[in-house]
């Protein structure tokens, strides 16, 4: 299992190894609003662990673009995470 430390909600949360990062709705207060990559309701900084995501997508590379993000910034609908141990925070 992976584990997902939202630093606002002082909270680990554990996910499936390999999983879309929108299984985090509902379990966190990190905002999910169209689950497709395109509000950006759910975009994070990552403070840890880069290295365990899945490098974006191409719909996540243009929601992505389209907000004018820093390299350390995803957007969770649609980020996947490899194994291991995210933290992040909003």
């Amino acid at each position: 299992m992976a584990q997902v430390e939202i630093k606002n909600d002082g909270k680990v949360v554990e996910v499936p190894d390999g999983s879309v990062l929108a299984v985090l709705d509902g379990k966190c207060s990190i905002l999910f609003a169209c689950k497709s990559g395109s509000c950006a309701s759910c975009k994070v900084r990552v403070v840890e662990g880069m290295e365990n995501l899945e490098p974006p997508n191409e719909v996540e590379k243009m929601g992505l673009e389209t907000f004018a993000t820093d390299p350390s910034e995803r957007l969770m609908c649609v980020a996947k995470i490899k194994s291991g141990k995210i933290v992040v925070e909003y």
